[in-house]
C-alpha cells in the first residue's frame, strides 16, 4: 500500500510475477486454476483512477475466498462485490484463493528473485501490493487458510505487527460475524451485507490516500486509516477495543478505547435487492468447479428460525427480489455466460412467497430450450407437485432433495425443525407417484 519501494528494493508496485510463475505450471496439479482470464473477469490498469475523466488516488481491492479456485470461484458473494467494485473506475478489484500444497511448496521454495509471493488470478499481482485484501469466509474452516495466504503473501500474520506498508486485512461473510476467534490477525471486519460498504470503505480509504495517508492524532498513519473506518460505526476495528471474557471462555465486555469508536457496531443489512441485481456478468470458470450453474439468489434471510442456522438468523430480516427482478437476471446469466442450468438460491427458495408465479414464468420462457431450472433444496413442508412439474417441464428429473435435518422427530423437534415422519413420507409418495425416482436427504 506505501506508495515507495521500501524492502522490495527495484520492484515496481503492482507488476505481474507471472513470468516467474508460468516455468513452474506444468509441474502442478490443475495448473489452469491459476492463469486467469476466464470469461467475464476484470484486468484494470494498475492506477486506473489516473486514466478516468475524475482522476485522484486509485483504491485496490485483492478479494480472497479462503479455499480452492475449485470451491471459491462460483462463490457468489465474491463475484458481487467483485463486480461491484470494478464497476467504478477508480478502484481495481482482483481475485486471489488458496494454492494447492504442491504450488505452495513451488512458491516458497521460490526462484532466482526468492519466494513467489501469494497473487491474484486476474493479474498476477502480489496480494501485499494491494490497498485491502477483503476475506469472506462461509465456515470457520477458512481461517487457517487465510493465515497460510497472509504468510505466503508476506503480509505478518498478527495485525500488531503491520506497519504502514501493510495491507489492510478485512473480514467479511458468516463466519466473521463473530471476529473475535480472529481479531488478532485482522485488522477489520465488516458485519452483515457487503454490496454498498465496500464501496463506503473504498470512499473512506479513497479520501485518506488524496489527503497523503495522514496519521491525525493516532501514531501512524495506518491506525488513521483504521479509525476512519471505524467509526462510521459498520466496521469493527478489535485494536480500538478491550476485550474480556469469564472465566468459563464466555464473552463478557467489549469496550472502545479510542474517542469516536461506538460501544456496538452495527450490522450492515440491504434492504433493495431489486436495485443491486448482481452478479450481472457472472464468471465462467476454465477449470472444473463445484457448481456449474448460474446461480440467482431469489431472496435473503429466512423465517424459520432453526436453532441450528446461523445463516438465518444472522440474514434477517427476509428481503425478497421481484419476479421481473428475477425474471431479468435469468436472462441475462443465460446470455453473458452460456450455462444451460439455473439455480435459485436462498436458504429456503420454496419460501418465496411468489415461488409458484416464478417456477411457472421461467418454465414458459425455457420451454423447449436446453436450460434446466432447480431449487437447490426445498423444505419438505413447503414442496409441492405442481412445483417440481414446472422445474422439470424439460423433461430433466435429476433428483429431488430434501432437508429433514435430523434423523427422528424427537431431534428435529429439539433443533426447532418442525418436520414430522409423516411429512416426510407423504411428501417423498407424492414425489415417486408422479415419476420422480430419485430423492437425496441431508
Amino acid at each position: 500500500m506505501s506508495p515507495t519501494l521500501g524492502s522490495a528494493g527495484s520492484r515496481v508496485l503492482g507488476e505481474s510475477v507471472f513470468s516467474r510463475l508460468e516455468p513452474f505450471l506444468p509441474s502442478v496439479s490443475k495448473p489452469i486454476q491459476y492463469v486467469g482470464g476466464e470469461l467475464n473477469s476484470t484486468v484494470k490498469a494498475w492506477d486506473c483512477a489516473a486514466e478516468s475523466t475524475d482522476g485522484g488516488e486509485t483504491v485496490r481491492w485483492a478479494l480472497m475466498y479462503p479455499d480452492a479456485y475449485e470451491v471459491g470461484l462460483p462463490n457468489q458473494g465474491v463475484q458481487i462485490l467483485y463486480e461491484v467494485l470494478n464497476e467504478r473506475d477508480w478502484i481495481v478489484a482482483e481475485r486471489t484463493y488458496a494454492v494447492w500444497p504442491d504450488l505452495e511448496e513451488i512458491m516458497r521454495r521460490g526462484d532466482a528473485q526468492g519466494p513467489i509471493p501469494q497473487f491474484t488470478v486476474d493479474a498476477h499481482r502480489p496480494v501485499r501490493d494491494f490497498d485491502v485484501l477483503g476475506l469472506s469466509f462461509s465456515t470457520e474452516l477458512g481461517y487457517t487458510n487465510m493465515l497460510n495466504a497472509l504468510d505466503l503473501a508476506g503480509i505478518p500474520l498478527h495485525a500488531a505487527d503491520r506497519t504502514d506498508g501493510d495491507t489492510i486485512v478485512l473480514a467479511g461473510g458468516h463466519a466473521a460475524f463473530n471476529p473475535e476467534p480472529i481479531a488478532d490477525f485482522v485488522d477489520a471486519a465488516v458485519l452483515g451485507d457487503g454490496e454498498e460498504v465496500v464501496l463506503a470503505i473504498s470512499e473512506v480509504v479513497r479520501d485518506w490516500k488524496a489527503q497523503g495517508r495522514p496519521a491525525g492524532d493516532m501514531a501512524s498513519g495506518r491506525d488513521e486509516l483504521l479509525r476512519r473506518l471505524a467509526v462510521s460505526g459498520n466496521i469493527y476495528v478489535p485494536r480500538f477495543y478491550d476485550v474480556s471474557y469469564a472465566a468459563d471462555g464466555t464473552l463478557e465486555a467489549v469496550v472502545p478505547t479510542v474517542p469516536g469508536v461506538p460501544h456496538r457496531v452495527r450490522k450492515h443489512t440491504l434492504m433493495d435487492l431489486d436495485a443491486w441485481p448482481y452478479p450481472a456478468k457472472p464468471l465462467v470458470p476454465l477449470a472444473e468447479t463445484v457448481h456449474e450453474r448460474f446461480s440467482v439468489e431469489i431472496f435473503r434471510g429466512c423465517t424459520r428460525g432453526c436453532r441450528f442456522c446461523q445463516a438465518g438468523m444472522i440474514t434477517r430480516p427476509v428481503r425478497e427480489r421481484s419476479i421481473e427482478t428475477i425474471g431479468a437476471m435469468v436472462e441475462n446469466g443465460i446470455r453473458t455466460t452460456g450455462f444451460e442450468e439455473v439455480g435459485l438460491l436462498s436458504l429456503s427458495s420454496a419460501d418465496h412467497t411468489e415461488i409458484g408465479e416464478v417456477a411457472k414464468g421461467l418454465a414458459d420462457r425455457y420451454e423447449g430450450t436446453n436450460v434446466s431450472l432447480s431449487l437447490p433444496s426445498t423444505r419438505v413442508d413447503a414442496f409441492n407437485i405442481s412445483l417440481a412439474n414446472e422445474f422439470s417441464r424439460n423433461g430433466r428429473r435429476s433428483g429431488l432433495t430434501f432437508a429433514p435435518e435430523g434423523g427422528s422427530e424427537r431431534l428435529r423437534k429439539v433443533i426447532n425443525k418442525m418436520v414430522t415422519e409423516e411429512d416426510l413420507i407423504r411428501t417423498v409418495a407424492a414425489a415417486y407417484s408422479h415419476g420422480w425416482r430419485q430423492v437425496k436427504l441431508y
